[in-house]
């Protein structure tokens, strides 16, 4: 009976163990996401539209930005966005400029890595999920998820880091 305490007190240690999350050098969880790795100008570009994503760290907490489209050199689509924690959890803001509407419209943080952070809002329409992935320093996939036309979609972006 010994035998069997010792070795489901071992068992309960590794298991323990292998759930902890690894540390990094900077003292830094390896399965959380660096908001300042969104700061800088971020440019997608396809045959249709010119889109492009500006960030800037305003703490060590908070990032505020903007995104836009750009058709034929005119803007055509401007919001205003900002991650930052409210109530406890990471939320990621958005607000459409627009004449009819000035509401922002939250994203509670729903998963996250190392690499890659993603935000939620299951009451919204369309989209309900928006994330970013970091595939190196100077090239991110964000995308936009959520039903359309009956079905749901998934609509990426490749961007790409500007030199400042």
């Amino acid at each position: 009976m010994r035998n069997f305490s010792l070795i489901t007190g071992l068992i309960c240690l590794l298991l323990l163990g292998y759930g902890c999350k690894e540390t990094g050098e900077s003292g830094n969880q390896s399965g959380v996401f660096k908001l300042e790795k969104l700061a800088g100008r971020w440019e997608f570009m396809n045959n249709d539209t010119h889109q492009i994503e500006e960030w800037s760290m305003t703490s060590n907490k908070e990032l505020h930005g903007r995104g836009f489209v750009l058709e034929e050199g005119d803007t055509t689509f401007i919001e205003f966005l900002t991650i930052r924690e409210s109530n406890g959890v990471l939320t990621y803001f958005a607000q459409i400029s627009d004449k009819n509407s000035s509401e922002v419209v939250p994203f509670t943080l729903s998963s996250q890595t190392k690499n890659s952070i993603e935000f939620s809002n299951n009451g919204q329409d369309f989209p309900k999920t928006i994330g970013y992935e970091m595939k190196s320093d100077s090239m991110m996939l964000a995308y936009i998820e959520g039903p359309r036309d009956g079905q749901s979609i998934r609509i990426l972006f490749n961007f790409e880091k500007q030199q400042e």
